[in-house]
């Protein structure tokens, strides 16, 4: 049985007829080994060649645009207007935190530039609150949870 196996095998796993030796085979195998790594290190060579391109075209570019923004610095020194005063501080109550202030000075001034308004902020002071005794974040979420569907 062992035999016909072999024999089968022999006959599908035949791919020539010439009989190889071993030093032919192992030229063979050398020469594919040889061939892989010299292609592999044109490769490593021709990436780093790329590399090199690359970071001189990108280090040419980031000058030309730093000697252009050296440029409209210079011009925009030589076309300064005059600095106009800056508006008073808004008078602030007592308790309300500096976050609160530049938020809604800054919602503000959103505000003006879409109307195309000047609007100032003149003081800032705290509501009286919610009867509920909840600020109005809590009185908006508990009307939300508890509105009929």
């Amino acid at each position: 049985m062992n035999t016909e196996i072999c024999m089968s095998a022999a006959y599908f796993l035949k791919t020539s007829d010439r009989n190889l030796g071993g030093e032919t085979v192992a030229s063979v195998v050398i020469t594919g080994i040889a061939v892989v790594f010299v292609a592999l290190i044109l490769l490593i060579g021709l990436v780093w060649c790329y590399g090199k391109i690359f970071e001189a075209v990108n280090a040419k570019a980031a000058a030309k645009a730093e000697a252009e923004a050296a440029q409209k610095a210079a011009e925009a020194a030589k076309a300064a207007p005059a600095v106009k005063a800056a508006p008073a501080a808004p008078v602030v109550e007592d308790g309300i935190e500096e976050e609160v202030v530049a938020v809604i000075s800054a919602a503000i001034a959103a505000y003006g530039a879409q109307t195309g308004k000047k609007l100032a902020v003149r003081s800032i002071k705290a509501s009286g609150g919610a009867p509920s005794g909840r600020n109005a974040w809590g009185a908006a979420g508990l009307a939300e949870a508890t509105r009929p569907f």
